[in-house]
């Protein structure tokens, strides 16, 4: 028998909402089985090390690389600046005296 040129064949992957009749977008009960899955707090994985991290995290705690600049404290120098500087004067100071 011959297909009709509008008939689409079922795809057993996509599941099957229904006809629409008892969804209501207020009450969460009408919607559609793992439609929205509000388990628990969202997560999203970490653009590093692939684990999942809450969405609202500042660093993975996996990894614990920090998500933007913003985030992440302040980079610790070795040296502080104000003994290079001190140093850089005194051998000005130095030069003109000398």
């Amino acid at each position: 028998m011959p297909r009709n040129r509008h008939e689409e064949p079922e795809d057993e992957d996509e599941p099957d909402w229904g006809d629409g009749d008892d969804y209501d977008p207020d009450d969460p009960e009408t919607y559609p089985e793992g439609l929205y899955d509000d388990d628990g707090p969202p997560t999203v994985s970490c653009p590093y090390c692939k684990a999942d991290m809450f969405e609202d995290a500042d660093c993975c705690p996996a990894c614990g690389t920090y998500l933007s600049r913003e985030d992440a404290p302040p980079a610790k120098n070795s040296v502080p600046w104000w003994i290079l500087i001190m140093l850089a004067l005194a051998a000005v100071v130095m030069w003109v005296i000398g």
